[in-house]
């Protein structure tokens, strides 16, 4: 599994263009808006995950899984109809590595 998710972000690396727009900074509005879109993902993906599997790193995997697939889908999406930023995709990141773990240390907690 882990050498798809290699592959998936190497695709993604490839596919998105490089370029940033001049005023798209590190530090706004929209990107509070990609870091917690993407720990809700994250994290709900981890709940959701409960359902099919008890491992908790396969757990960590589809909550990751699907947390970088939708910031992905989004920068995609932008690349056609909109501006693609790797700063959005960053902010996304983080929160679905924030996500992940929040949701990984309730369900340890529960242990």
């Amino acid at each position: 599994m882990g050498r798809r998710a290699g592959v998936f972000l190497i695709l993604i690396l490839l596919v998105v263009p490089r370029g940033v727009a001049a005023e798209d900074k590190w530090l706004a509005a929209d990107k509070a808006k990609h870091f917690g879109a993407g720990a809700g993902i994250a994290a709900g993906g981890y709940a959701g995950s409960t359902l099919v599997t008890r491992k908790k790193g396969w757990r960590v995997v589809l909550g990751t899984g699907a947390g970088l697939g939708a910031a992905a889908g989004k920068e995609l999406y932008d690349r056609r109809h909109g501006t693609p930023s790797w700063r959005d995709f960053t902010w996304s990141a983080a929160g679905t590595a924030a996500g992940v773990f929040i949701a990984w240390a309730v369900d340890k907690a529960r242990d």
